[in-house]
């Protein structure tokens, strides 16, 4: 028995490497990540189904189901093919989020953030704005551009190419004009207004309540589509909500968004952004324009 397990032991050192841990961390980190970008979407009943035939294809081969087997094993055969339209979406989005991650940007600096001051000021600019809209009930969807590029997006408004402003973001969403009802793209990487009045895609999630009508449910589906943040002021209640990575937060504050747009936007080296700074860039830009 002594010997059996030494063999054992031997064995395992031989084949359990510092490699092989590295290998089982790397294909877990994989898994994980997969499991997150399907959470909540169409895919993810696809993948329960997916998963159901890898159990069952072993117990038919058991069983002796031999037609239940051929058909279980020529659905593996063409796998890759049908993954590739089924998941065609979350493919897009998860190659996306790869080539958007921190670990990218460090290898081919593509950080390519204006000043933390003017960011600063233009976040205030809408801001400053999403306070008055809130306050005077008046809708608004206002997706700020990050790493993936929305110029198909842009393609389906009208061009602006204008400078961040309050007044501007006001007049835009001023109800019976024309750019009232659809979104604003803001691009903070160059400090403009891309576009207004442009159509998003609708959320896919089928978990959403009912009292989410079609602003929010665009400012979901863009943030499900692309790493771009989108705020949102509803039209009945006034309230200002925040969607990022397919995620909605209601009921914020205009300041709490400057905050998290700041975080969202600063560079990593930026850490020395504070709330005191931030009021006193806004005071020296009014006292500019004066």
């Amino acid at each position: 028995m002594r010997n059996i397990l030494t063999a054992i032991e031997l064995y395992i050192q031989s084949r359990v490497t510092i490699f092989s841990v590295i290998e089982i961390i790397i294909i877990t980190y994989i898994i994980y990540k997969i499991l997150v970008w399907i959470k909540n979407t169409q895919a993810e009943q696809v993948a329960k189904g997916i998963i159901l035939l890898f159990v069952l294809q072993p117990i038919s081969d058991w069983l002796g189901f031999t037609t239940l087997n051929y058909i279980i094993t020529s659905v593996f055969t063409w796998a890759f093919m049908i993954l590739v339209v089924v998941f065609q979406p979350e493919l897009r989005s998860a190659l996306e989020r790869l080539g958007n991650s921190r670990f990218y940007k460090l290898i081919f600096n593509l950080n390519t953030e204006r000043q933390k001051e003017q960011l600063v000021i233009d976040v205030q600019e809408i801001t400053e704005a999403v306070k008055i809209l809130s306050k005077e009930k008046i809708g608004a969807l206002i997706v700020c551009e990050k790493e993936t590029g929305l110029e198909n997006i842009v393609k389906s408004g009208i061009r602006l190419d204008s400078k961040i402003s309050t007044e501007l973001i006001l007049n835009i969403f001023t109800p019976n004009r024309p750019l009232h009802d659809g979104a604003m793209i803001v691009r903070l990487s160059e400090g403009k207004i891309l576009a207004a009045g442009c159509l998003l895609p609708l959320s896919s999630n089928r978990y959403l309540g009912s009292n989410l009508g079609t602003r929010h449910r665009s400012g979901l589906g863009i943030s499900e589509q692309s790493d771009s943040i989108t705020i949102i002021v509803s039209e009945e209640t006034g309230t200002v909500s925040y969607t990022h990575k397919g995620a909605i937060t209601r009921n914020l504050q205009a300041d709490i968004v400057e905050r998290l747009l700041i975080n969202e936007f600063k560079r990593d080296d930026d850490s020395s952004i504070s709330i005191k700074k931030l009021k006193k860039s806004r005071l020296n830009h009014v006292k500019k324009q004066k």
